[in-house]
């Protein structure tokens, strides 16, 4: 089940995490690895009505997305013809799911369901960024059909943006 965070889901959403955050640190990655996502960002997508859950049967938060429909200022960095949706889109940050849970698909849920929010919304497109080396994520959204659209820059460094069109997408 996939339901909009609350203040108690604060700890268990923190744990996932720090588990991503090992993950990449075990790939070799230097994504998370400065306090970011911080418990501060977590509380505040939850205020901003923005933060997702996904549950397991018993409950236990397994899956955390911030799903945002007000668009990501850092894509400005890409020129708009460069993309290839309009200007109205989606985007999912600080996803993640806790290491005991991967590989079920849980991931691809949460963005079936940020899909399922912007269409809701009359919003036909999907944008997202990741670390060049997140190779588990690079092939999630090679998987689901996103395409490359250039490089966005954060004081974190440099992620690889992508896009898709969900009028026209036949996996979300």
């Amino acid at each position: 089940m996939i339901r909009l965070a609350d203040n108690r889901d604060i700890e268990q959403i923190i744990h996932i995490v720090r588990s991503a955050q090992e993950a990449l640190r075990d790939l070799g990655i230097d994504q998370w690895q400065d306090g970011y996502p911080s418990t501060e960002a977590i509380a505040a997508d939850i205020e901003q009505a923005v933060g997702y859950v996904y549950c397991d049967n018993d409950d236990h938060v397994v899956g955390y997305a911030a799903i945002v429909l007000t668009g990501e200022e850092a894509y400005s960095q890409i020129a708009n013809d460069a993309w290839g949706t309009p200007d109205d889109y989606v985007v999912v940050h600080r996803l993640c799911v806790d290491g005991t849970s991967r590989r079920n698909g849980i991931a691809v849920k949460l963005m079936q369901h940020a899909a399922n929010i912007a269409r809701r919304a009359n919003i036909e497109a999907f944008r997202i960024d990741t670390h060049r080396g997140n190779i588990r994520m690079l092939a999630m959204l090679d998987k689901l059909g996103f395409e490359y659209r250039g490089i966005v820059y954060y004081t974190s460094g440099e992620r690889l943006a992508f896009d898709l069109n969900l009028d026209t997408s036949k996996m979300m």
